[in-house]
């Protein structure tokens, strides 16, 4: 049987998480007392704010009983979009058709630009709509990365928890042990990446376990199948450290998949069956987002340690569904008025944690990691506020919040950058969507100097 996080350690848990359990031995007579006593609990623990997952978490019951009468009435279906001319929330709207145009000559499929809760402006290409699923690439890696903000919520997990403590072969492991949660997260474990070094190979076909890893199985001769291949047990043993763990950084999906399967093991024996159901019941459905706007993990779901494991990639999703998610994160964690998260781990996850930062140049900005989101902490992005945080995957598949300016961005496509003109993924990104959409906006005198 795997161990679970409580079990493969002797480490104390969060305090939130650890006063929000004890208080059922406690809290026993008048439910109402019960309900009561435990909010007033979780709320003197760490943060206000925290209570209301603690005890929907270790008190599904009394909560669905004392909620009956509002159960079936959610706060995310009731907001919609307001729809607004971009002058009416301070934008320039020849600039943003203007980006518009640009954008659809380079293969955009959904564009959409809110600020301050109104839509003012949404395109779609010729066979796109605002009501299908685009695929994600690896911007999925930032939406699966909402189950360990979750997980950190309810004290599941924190981020300089060593990994070993949810991956019990990597115990005794001299290199691996030394991983934390933080650097799997933020690409600073040293795991190789499952990529083509010069690019000259599609994922599919690379040779050895790079390739397996993608294909989820090993060919023979003439390209037959001769054994399925578990990804994750790939990630675990077969990927190589290339450096020592938090001293530099070094994209790797091997990594992301190690992470997935440690959040999957933090939250063995709660009421979610896998990342998949957790980021349905407590991100997905409290926002509004319906279960046909969205998918993850290709569909699939791999058995490791016992434990379903859902890879963060291979997602689809809505550009509005997309935007919703950002506007949960740019609220930091509200969604009108129940605190789905509480602030405190939306701002640790999308904060630099003091993690080697990546190679930049102006042809590719790469911004500042965060915990499986990016930022503009470090300024990267010239000419845009700090708080600037994103998710991306391959094609240019963007979220961008910028919460000081109240603007999300959703982008779906193809390849925006010009290869030509030695520009990378985030280069393209800057110099097509982010530099423009942010040159758009006419009000900005009102923001903060300190956040330019």
């Amino acid at each position: 049987m795997y161990l679970s996080a409580s079990s493969a350690t002797t480490e104390a848990p969060h305090s939130s998480y650890l006063c929000a359990r004890l208080s059922a031995v406690f809290c026993h007579r008048a439910r109402a007392a019960q309900l009561a006593a435990c909010v007033a609990i979780a709320w003197a623990s760490d943060v206000a704010g925290y209570s209301l997952s603690v005890i929907r978490q270790s008190f599904p019951t009394i909560v669905s009983e004392t909620s009956a009468s509002t159960a079936s009435i959610s706060p995310g279906a009731e907001f919609q979009w307001k729809r607004l001319p971009p002058a009416e929330r301070g934008m320039d709207a020849a600039r943003l058709t203007a980006m518009k145009e640009e954008l659809a000559r380079r293969g955009t499929k959904a564009l959409l630009v809110i600020r301050d809760d109104a839509i003012l402006l949404e395109w779609y290409a010729p066979g796109h709509s605002a009501k299908a699923q685009h695929y994600t690439a690896s911007l999925a890696k930032s939406l699966g990365g909402m189950s360990l903000i979750v997980a950190m919520n309810d004290g599941l997990i924190r981020p300089d928890d060593p990994a070993h403590r949810f991956i019990p072969e990597w115990r005794d492991d001299p290199v691996r042990r030394k991983i934390t949660v933080r650097q799997l997260a933020t690409y600073s474990a040293g795991i190789e990446d499952a990529s083509s070094p010069d690019g000259s190979k599609s994922l599919n076909d690379l040779d050895g376990w790079k390739g397996e890893f993608w294909r989820g199985r090993s060919l023979g001769r003439g390209g037959s199948v001769w054994a399925e291949r578990n990804p994750f047990t790939i990630s675990l043993r077969e990927a190589p450290i290339v450096f020592e763990p938090g001293t530099d950084f070094g994209y790797s999906n091997p990594g992301m998949a190690v992470l997935a399967l440690a959040v999957t093991a933090a939250i063995e024996g709660t009421r979610h069956e896998d990342v998949r159901t957790l980021l349905r019941e407590r991100i997905m459905r409290p926002i509004g987002v319906e279960d046909g706007d969205w998918s993850i993990g290709y569909g699939r779901t791999y058995m490791v340690y016992g434990l379903p494991v859902v890879k963060w990639g291979g997602g689809g999703i809505t550009a509005r569904a997309l935007a919703r998610v950002g506007r949960l994160l740019l609220r930091k964690g509200d969604w009108e008025g129940e605190q789905l998260i509480a602030p405190r781990w939306v701002e640790l996850a999308l904060r630099h944690g003091g993690t080697p930062l990546p190679e930049r140049s102006p042809n590719n900005p790469y911004p500042t990691p965060a915990m499986v989101w990016y930022n503009n902490e470090h300024g990267a992005w010239k000419g845009v506020p700090r708080d600037a945080f994103a998710g991306a995957g391959a094609g240019n598949q963007h979220l961008m919040v910028i919460p000081s300016l109240e603007l999300i961005v959703v982008r779906n496509g193809a390849t925006i950058e010009q290869e030509s003109r030695g520009e990378a993924l985030w280069g393209g990104a800057y110099r097509y969507l982010i530099r423009p959409v942010v040159a758009a906006v006419t009000d900005r005198a009102a923001v903060e100097s300190e956040k330019l």
